[in-house]
């Protein structure tokens, strides 16, 4: 069974396109993010956001605490919606 830290960072670098290793700061931050308990389908919902901002060309790779800003965004409203279904684009 694969760790919620191995997970988000698979799904991270799966999508990237090359091979290359995240850096200390994203695991960080995701360590962080298990530590609050912010769910799983919360940040790969936020991966997404990350993704679609790239693909607009406005940055080849966002800084990490922009990154941050997007998950903790997106966990405060599910929080505020909790009980309400949410569905992961793409």
């Amino acid at each position: 069974m694969m760790s919620y830290v191995s997970n988000i960072a698979n799904s991270i670098l799966s999508n990237t396109g090359e091979s290359r290793v995240l850096s200390p700061e994203i695991y960080t931050a995701i360590a962080e993010w298990e530590k609050r308990e912010i769910p799983a389908a919360i940040v790969m919902i936020s991966l997404d956001e990350v993704r679609m901002l790239q693909d607009k060309g406005l940055a080849e790779e966002l800084p990490v605490d922009v990154f941050q800003s997007i998950v903790t965004r997106n966990f405060r409203t599910w929080l505020a919606h909790a009980g309400e279904t949410i569905h992961r684009s793409a």
